[in-house]
């Protein structure tokens, strides 16, 4: 949310609060003076805020349930007024950070508007706040509903509106969302809960509401905990689901994407980065994300980081104990980082790179996040090896060693492609040889022979480009494949490279004299077409070689012949 929209939350709160509650009290003044009993209902109120738990990912807070007591028995201006120091107290137990304090008058604003609705369907409804003494069939049931139905409708109204209104841009909000039911049946159980908060109050006095309110705050302990446990079982299903999608990508890059795109989704993480170890004296970040996308470039170095440390001991670190350890982190996130996360990604018992979380809120991370965390680092270290692994392999298996040309293999996948894609409808192939190459190698040596090698696959990428696939057919031969060129073009772009080779000489290294010497290089080529000349790929490059020496070779060397 913008800071826009946050002040305007924030000038909306001040004023209906600033209104509200005087009028509040003089419309519906305490009914119950006693102090005693405020405070102690309070404290009721603080405490089960702070053991919500949550049901099938709705957060369930008892405070409607005791809410209905509180108004039975103060009246409207106590129950909003312990309502809002409910609220308080779990939101701050939820670990808001800075960048999510308009959740704070939101969501009083929210529970002020539905204190006020329910008491006023109660009301409406013809409830009375009198005392019922010991006989529970005296409370008219209808009001009551409507006191919970109210709260319910309001806080839907209300949360609709501020997912429509200050939530642009998110998935399409419907009315009724999946955990709808959860949240109705959440919060129709208050209602008798509600109603043995006040009865158990109206016998017993406050000794009675402890009676309910104790037994009720140790089952919420229970189901918490349950529910903390299941929350780790789910943790940990979508961290295994990860590692396995993880591991089973062959590119690094794509690696990489997928789990950047996943984590902050998983888990808070306002800044993301990884820092490779793989040349433990010069670490760097693989990648990094923050959340706003924005923000200066800040150069790393390796002492100013938390991952400097989580590479020597091998061990996670979690907190953020000291802002001016970590100088790279709080430079990242211009001083707003309140927590981090930081894992060794290990891989055969070696850590080979640091992944860090870090985030706006306070105590952002649990126990729980640490043990998934460090599991999908290994998970992400493992598939980063493997990606470059494969893609060490498959460049070997394409690509010429000397030249890093693709290599006879590839060319030949490459052409049969082509001819299968009833796209292409013209391609062309260019077949080049040196010319006296074998006098090259036996004046000067076979390592130079290489240099003149590599020396023209260098030129022949700088003329071909990105217009052609180039390889090294074989020896002192090269081969172009020139999508969608005919004759003509194949022929002007053969009669370049030609001409890149022969302009300029090459460089070798004569060892026994300990200099340079400069040589000149020419080379022969031939082109062929398709469909026009051929109607498979061997076809093709026999054409071509055809040309080669046959219009090329025999005809005095370093020239373009073509395919007739």
């Amino acid at each position: 949310m913008n800071k826009i929209r946050e002040r305007a939350i924030g000038l909306i709160w001040f004023v209906t609060v600033s209104v509200s509650f005087p009028l509040i009290y003089v419309a519906n003044p305490p009914k119950n003076d006693s102090v005693s009993s405020i405070l102690t209902v309070g404290l009721v109120f603080m405490i089960t805020a702070l053991f919500s738990f949550k049901v099938k990912g709705t957060d369930i807070i008892v405070l409607q349930g005791i809410g209905l007591a509180a108004f039975l028995i103060f009246g409207l201006f106590v129950e909003a007024l312990m309502t809002q120091f409910g609220i308080l107290v779990y939101l701050l137990s939820q670990r808001i950070g800075r960048n999510e304090i308009y959740r704070i008058p939101l969501n009083s604003l929210m529970f002020l508007a539905v204190s006020v609705s329910a008491a006023l369907t109660y009301y409406g409804l013809g409830g009375r706040t009198e005392e019922i003494g010991s006989s529970l069939l005296t409370v008219n049931l209808i009001p009551v509903f409507g006191y919970y139905l109210a709260s319910y409708v309001v806080n839907e109204i209300f949360l609709y509106s501020y997912r429509s209104w200050f939530l642009p841009g998110t998935r399409k909000v419907k009315v009724i969302e999946r955990d709808s039911v959860w949240e109705i049946a959440a919060t129709f159980l208050m209602m008798p809960l509600g109603i043995a908060f006040y009865y158990m109050y109206s016998i017993r006095g406050l000794p009675g509401m402890f009676i309910i309110a104790i037994p009720m705050v140790a089952l919420s302990m229970v189901i918490r905990s349950i529910s903390s446990s299941q929350e780790l079982v789910r943790f940990l299903q979508k961290v295994n689901h990860l590692g396995q999608k993880l591991t089973g990508e062959l590119s690094a890059e794509n690696v990489l994407d997928l789990f950047f795109d996943r984590v902050p989704e998983m888990i808070p993480a306002d800044y993301l980065y990884i820092v490779s170890y793989a040349q433990p004296d010069k670490p760097k970040i693989v990648r990094l994300y923050r959340r706003d996308d924005g923000g200066n470039f800040i150069p790393f170095q390796k002492e100013a980081d938390v991952s400097l440390h989580v590479y020597r001991e091998g061990k996670p670190v979690m907190g953020l104990k000291n802002k001016s350890s970590y100088p790279f982190l709080q430079a990242l996130s211009a001083g707003n980082a309140r927590s981090f996360l930081s894992v060794p990604m290990i891989y055969h018992d070696q850590v080979i790179g640091v992944l860090t979380l870090a985030s706006d809120m306070n105590k952002a991370y649990t126990k729980t996040n640490r043990i998934g965390i460090e599991i999908i680092g290994d998970f992400l270290a493992i598939a980063l090896e493997n990606a470059r692994n494969f893609e060490i392999r498959k460049k070997e298996s394409e690509r010429c060693p000397l030249t890093d040309l693709y290599n006879y293999r590839y060319l030949m996948k490459a052409l049969t492609r082509i001819f299968s894609d009833p796209a292409s409808a013209v391609f062309s192939i260019i077949m080049m040889d040196i010319d006296n190459f074998k006098a090259v190698n036996d004046t000067f040596g076979h390592q130079n022979g290489n240099a003149v090698l590599i020396g023209v696959a260098d030129r022949l990428r700088r003329t071909v480009g990105n217009k052609g696939i180039i390889a090294r057919y074989g020896g002192e031969e090269f081969t172009v494949i020139l999508p969608e060129m005919d004759q003509n073009l194949c022929f002007a772009m053969a009669e370049s490279i030609r001409q890149a080779v022969a302009s300029e000489p090459f460089m070798i290294y004569i060892e026994n004299e300990r200099r340079y010497k400069q040589i000149r290089i020419t080379i022969s080529l031939g082109t062929s077409t398709a469909p026009l000349d051929a109607e498979d790929p061997t076809e093709l490059i026999n054409n071509a070689d055809h040309a080669m020496y046959a219009g090329a070779k025999r005809k005095g060397k370093n020239r373009v012949a073509r395919f007739v």
